[in-house]
């Protein structure tokens, strides 16, 4: 076991149980190595089940950055590019306002389109069936949302938006002709390796307790649930994979920064870090909400109201932590959450020296996760 490792396992279970979390997860890597991995908790409150390093985690928004990853590819191959705009993606629409001819691409994936924050009530209750019927619906959604004038001049406003992921979904689906959740197996999982990664809630066998069970509030009482957001809007966060797995995905873009990514080009992922307005990129923020002695600091949450997500990227000391908790109370799960990063941060840089400062370039292929053949 690695000091980081001994760290990480007793300052988990502290914090989840100081913050009354059902079940709580955490990973890092440091120069392409898992140096530490802890899990605490139960797959269901009340149930006994303990949590496993294995299980399977919702990420919510995290998804966004997936999104922005498998266009990328697709610009790459030129398929599609940062400056698609809508009007070139809707040619057969004729009644999109006419403010959103000229939204690109880069409007969406930066919440700079003027997009609304979520869809109609209408939409977000809908559960279709995955394929073309999901396609078919996300593009009727996606069109309710075009009819009517942006919330804001397009690239003049920073304004969180789902719709605006699912709209850049829609795009490359209408480009492939294939679902979004097929292209990010093709695009995302399968280049990099991800072999958990899966759309929803994590699958449960009935009666096994196979995976946990997400978490809500409700009147006092916290309630188990498979529930989860519409899969209209999975580009903008659906995704759920396993810690291992979301750890190969965050070291996948912090070696990429550093001209060591294999699933896209060395400025394709800087493209997708350059920050826009509000620090935001493509999928990842570009600041810290806390002072952790670093420059350099990428990183994204996510939550669809029962679970919760954080994965940060410390490209300085090569390092990535990627934090997970079956549990929709947000506001104790992204403080804890951020405490342990904050707490791991001087083991990393202290790991980082004693390695002989090795920049990326220096480490054996050996050294990184492993990745398909």
């Amino acid at each position: 076991m690695t000091k980081i490792d001994n760290i990480l396992k007793k300052i988990v279970n502290e914090k989840r149980e100081s913050a009354k979390l059902v079940g709580f997860g955490a990973i890092v890597v440091q120069h392409g190595k898992v140096v530490g991995l802890a899990v605490s908790g139960e797959r269901k409150k009340g149930s006994g089940a303990s949590i496993s390093p294995n299980d399977l985690w919702h990420i919510g928004s995290i998804t966004k950055s997936f999104t922005a990853t498998m266009i990328a590819r697709l610009v790459e191959k030129g398929e599609l590019n940062w400056d698609t705009t809508i009007k070139d993606s809707f040619p057969e629409a004729s009644n999109i306002h006419a403010q959103w001819n000229d939204v690109t691409l880069k409007h969406l994936l930066t919440h700079t389109s003027g997009a609304a924050s979520n869809p109609s009530l209408l939409n977000a209750f809908k559960n279709p069936d995955a394929g073309i019927s999901r396609m078919v619906a996300r593009e009727s959604a996606a069109k309710d949302i075009l009819i009517n004038p942006p919330k804001s001049i397009p690239g003049s406003a920073f304004l969180y938006s789902n719709v605006g992921y699912t709209i850049a979904g829609v795009i490359a689906e209408k480009k492939m002709g294939i679902p979004w959740e097929q292209l990010i197996h093709q695009e995302v999982f399968t280049p990099i390796g991800i072999h958990s990664g899966g759309f929803g809630a994590p699958p449960d066998i009935e009666g096994e307790l196979s995976q946990p069970w997400g978490h809500k509030k409700i009147l006092g009482f916290t309630i188990s649930t498979k529930a989860d957001n519409t899969p209209i809007i999975g580009p903008a966060g659906t995704i759920h994979l396993s810690l291992t797995d979301l750890a190969l995905y965050a070291n996948e873009h912090l070696q990429g920064l550093q001209g060591r990514g294999s699933a896209l080009k060395t400025d394709t992922f800087q493209h997708l870090h350059q920050p826009h307005l509000n620090d935001y990129a493509y999928g990842w923020l570009i600041n810290s909400p806390l002072d952790l002695g670093l420059d350099n600091v990428h990183w994204h949450n996510g939550s669809n109201t029962a679970w919760y997500a954080l994965v940060v990227l410390l490209p300085d000391i090569n390092a990535a932590i990627a934090i997970t908790a079956n549990d929709g109370n947000v506001i104790a799960a992204e403080k804890v959450a951020w405490e342990i990063t904050q707490h791991l941060v001087e083991p990393l840089k202290a790991s980082y020296s004693r390695d002989g400062t090795p920049r990326p370039t220096d480490v054996k292929e050996d050294d990184i996760l492993p990745r398909p053949l």
